[in-house]
């Protein structure tokens, strides 16, 4: 009831409370007997604990369960949400340091070998900072070549707002080349396959850090142009204090450097 409740969201969204719901299932398949009311905060902390095993994942599964008990409370099936008193997992962000300029390179001539349609994904997550599973949903009619912006629209964002992303030089000419004019999808199918082998091939096989590519493109930006608010908006971010303590990590690299990327 509760996932057919939830319909209007995302396909990503609904298929992360399904996995986390089955996940816990798996773990105590007796706790999912249970009546809601009869579920003690020990009881599902455990329960969580026993599931999840880092600090992030064990975040995100409180949320779902939280939003599943304040579902269960507006049906009047218990009293009181006992995820409430669940606090948080503290969650120390590592520094995550950009790829150099030749590894971005060397990412895009891998795909570039594959496919010239692979390269483009690839220059969009490099040259952007526009999230994996938001390229994913991006069609060729969000792309503007003449005025060189990507829109984002609210279906593909993931805060759920519109904004407008600058598409630099080097970019615009691989677009331009490659645009199908059509409204389909920019991925091709099976992408997600295709692009674990590309870095596989690039190097980074047993190493690749998640987000790596926005950090990167963040970085990189910020030392290029020094202008926060207009990397601020391309990131969709609401302020910069994120950009500020987790995405700009300019050590190592030069103004060359900077510019080079760009054009």
């Amino acid at each position: 009831l509760y996932l057919k409740s939830k319909q209007y969201l995302r396909p990503d969204s609904i298929r992360d409370i399904r996995c986390i719901g089955n996940r816990l299932l798996r773990t105590n398949p007796e706790l999912g007997k249970r009546n809601f009311s009869e579920l003690s905060v020990s009881e599902c902390e455990e329960w969580l604990n026993a599931a999840f095993h880092t600090n992030p994942q064990f975040n995100k599964a409180r949320t779902m369960l939280h939003g599943l008990f304040e579902f269960a409370l507006r049906r009047e099936w218990c009293d009181k949400n006992p995820i409430k008193r669940i606090e948080r997992k503290k969650v120390v962000e590592k520094e995550i340091q950009p790829l150099k300029l030749s590894e971005t390179k060397r990412l895009i001539k891998t795909a570039q070998n594959e496919s010239p349609v692979y390269a483009v994904v690839v220059a969009l997550l490099v040259y952007t900072g526009i999230r994996p599973r938001e390229v994913r949903r991006l069609t060729w009619r969000d792309i503007d070549t003449e005025e060189k912006t990507i829109t984002v629209r609210s279906q593909c964002s993931k805060t759920g707002d519109v904004r407008q992303v600058e598409i630099p030089p080097v970019l615009n000419r691989l677009l331009i080349t490659h645009n199908p004019e059509n409204t389909s999808y920019i991925c091709p199918t099976d992408w997600q396959r295709r692009w674990r082998k590309i870095r596989d091939n690039s190097g980074f096989r047993g190493r690749w850090v998640q987000d790596v590519l926005r950090h990167t493109y963040a970085s990189f930006h910020a030392k290029n142009y020094a202008d926060l608010p207009r990397l601020q908006l391309n990131m969709g971010h609401r302020d910069q204090s994120l950009l500020r303590s987790r995405y700009i990590n300019m050590h190592g690299i030069s103004r060359a450097e900077a510019k080079s990327f760009f054009n």
